[in-house]
């Protein structure tokens, strides 16, 4: 009651679902479709029925050349939908990750499976990223070089890596034919730049031409799936703000750090300051000012290079790496502490002369001349096992004392388990401040 209806020879009634979609589709389209798409559940009986509708009405035999039946997308694990309260909608998605992110997790699945969205997905998606993000870096860094000076004759690593892209091309084109297998070709990319990576390294002057090549490809199959925004040549495009602006304006922040970096070094030079000074200085201007501005500096034994990237992304990494660097440092201290309550201990144990070691005990009647018992202590002669165990503690006793007055050295027992209470005072203060 109170639908819309039309009447017919059966009674009041209205399209129902599936005529809705084969009329909708034949008045767009007409009387053939290409391609068709929908959730893997509309398999049947919708399409199906679609089919039977359309073919009836428009007397053809195939109504759709293909049918691409898409997975659902289940979160962590379990069919996305709102009975069960797992519902994330692309916004709330995209406030905790970027679309690029999300696009490879997509990319990194079949289109045609059951997709999952968890957080082992995303994380994996976050991994390919910063991987391809570091290569286009790398690559940025070598192509900087002045090539035209270097002797440009190929070596068999140089041949070597030729046949490997073309190996990758071919698969990557491979996959795409065989059911949009992004899952393989982003896999294909990966392994392409790990072999990439492996002659950057290995390669003393590498080709800038070769590895040019491979980043173009790499960068142009990423842009044909989405994934690399902009007209840049070589990677995701974080170079370019797409804003216009004077030279002066496009260097300024950049000239500024320099100056700024320059004066702190001067300064510190004309007061003969200490060298760690000047490492602070360039870890200043690494990790705070060069970082968000956008520039990534990754050091190495010898040199250093940069990488343009995004800003929040270099600030979160710089913050992980001071954090594990807090982590370390306190997990140092506190073993020194632990070292150095087992050191406190043992002293104030052996600071007690092996002569009144067994006195203080109160547990016998009468001593030698050494501190060593005679009788209990209801006047009764040692057993033979006592004599054994005592004479065995004296000795031990006597070591320790020994050892410890050697490590007191000059200074004495007293002062040197003062010493060390005081250190281990400070220690426990710094940990807890």
């Amino acid at each position: 009651p109170g639908e819309p209806s039309w009447d017919s020879p059966w009674g009041a009634g209205r399209p129902g679902w599936h005529i809705e979609c084969s009329v909708m589709a034949s008045n767009v389209i007409g009387e053939n479709l290409d391609i068709h798409g929908g959730g893997v559940d509309l398999m049947f009986p919708h399409h199906d029925n679609e089919m039977a509708q359309a073919e009836a009405y428009h007397q053809c035999c195939q109504w759709v050349n293909y049918f691409l039946h898409a997975g659902h997308l289940h979160i962590k694990g379990l069919k996305m939908s709102k009975s069960l309260k797992n519902f994330i909608t692309i916004r709330q998605a995209l406030e905790e990750h970027t679309p690029r992110q999300l696009r490879l997790m997509f990319l990194m699945q079949p289109w045609d499976k059951p997709m999952n969205y968890s957080d082992q997905t995303v994380d994996d998606a976050k991994a390919k990223e910063k991987y391809f993000k570091n290569f286009f870096g790398a690559v940025k860094s070598v192509l900087r070089n002045d090539f035209v000076q270097e002797q440009q004759g190929w070596t068999p690593l140089d041949r070597a890596l030729w046949e490997t892209l073309n190996a990758a091309q071919g698969k990557v084109h491979g996959s795409l034919l065989d059911n949009f297998k992004t899952f393989d070709v982003i896999q294909h990319l990966v392994d392409l730049v790990q072999e990439t990576n492996k002659y950057l390294t290995s390669e003393a002057k590498p080709k800038n031409l070769l590895i040019q090549k491979i980043a173009q490809y790499v960068t142009k199959i990423l842009r044909v799936f989405g994934v690399v925004q902009g007209s840049d040549g070589i990677g995701f495009g974080e170079s370019g703000s797409g804003e216009g602006g004077s030279k002066e304006e496009t260097v300024a922040p950049f000239m500024d750090a320099f100056v700024n970096f320059r004066d702190q070094i001067r300064v510190a030079a004309k007061a003969k300051s200490d060298s760690r000074d000047f490492l602070k200085f360039c870890d200043d201007i690494r990790d705070e000012t060069l970082a968000n501005l956008g520039i990534r500096v990754e050091d190495s034994a010898d040199s250093s290079v940069w990488k343009m990237d995004d800003p929040e992304a270099i600030r979160k990494e710089v913050e992980e790496k001071r954090q594990k660097a807090a982590e370390a440092a306190e997990k140092k201290l506190r073993t020194k502490c632990e070292k150095l309550e087992t050191d406190l201990k043992k002293a104030q144990q052996s600071r007690i002369p092996s002569s009144e070691w067994f006195k203080d005990a109160g547990k016998w009647g009468s001593y030698d001349a050494d501190g060593k018992p005679l009788t209990t202590k209801e006047g009764e002669e040692l057993s033979k096992s006592q004599q054994k165990a005592i004479a065995k503690e004296l000795k031990s006793r006597q070591q320790a004392y020994e050892k410890l007055v050697k490590t007191a050295g000059e200074k004495g027992i007293d002062a040197y388990v003062a010493e060390l209470e005081r250190e281990l005072s400070e220690l426990k203060l710094q940990i807890s401040s």
